[in-house]
């Protein structure tokens, strides 16, 4: 789902820019929305992109010495790292959904857009984080039981 997501914002981001540049330099007539569309799909982009990078483990990290460690030590050192991970993220939605909710009465310029509906993209993407992080924390568990041979997934350096 949130592959698609993305997928769309993108989409709605490109056609926006496109609209934006096809307007001023060739109509002479700038849009006054389009830029603050792509603007506001931009930062959904960002944030549903790193819940989406962190899900798939693509953020980079230096793993050479953890990797130099037993299998399931490696995994005592992923759960660690992803609890610690987790209490942030879930201190991001509280305070994601504090912000956003003082938002609810502030309006776009262009768009006339309530900017909760922007700033959720805080909240709403640090539920994904929390979910993938909650997988791959059973998943560490289970490698630290010996049930799972294969050892955390991380970016090779």
């Amino acid at each position: 789902f949130v592959n698609s997501l993305l997928v769309i914002l993108m989409l709605v981001m490109f056609v926006s820019v496109c609209l934006q540049v096809f307007f001023r330099y060739v109509l002479e007539s700038p849009l006054s929305w389009s830029e603050e569309l792509a603007r506001y799909a931009f930062v959904w982009i960002s944030f549903l992109g790193a819940a989406m990078a962190l899900g798939k483990r693509m953020h980079f990290g230096i793993d050479y010495l953890v990797n130099k460690f037993p299998v399931r030590f490696r995994a005592f050192l992923e759960l660690l790292t992803n609890g610690a991970i987790l209490v942030f993220v879930l201190v991001l939605v509280f305070k994601g959904f504090e912000t956003s909710n003082t938002a609810r009465y502030i309006h776009s310029a262009g768009l006339n857009l309530r900017m909760d509906i922007v700033f959720d993209a805080i909240p709403v993407s640090g539920l994904v984080m929390a979910y993938y992080l909650v997988r791959q924390i059973i998943q560490d568990i289970q490698t630290m039981g010996g049930r799972s041979k294969i050892p955390p997934k991380g970016i090779q350096v």
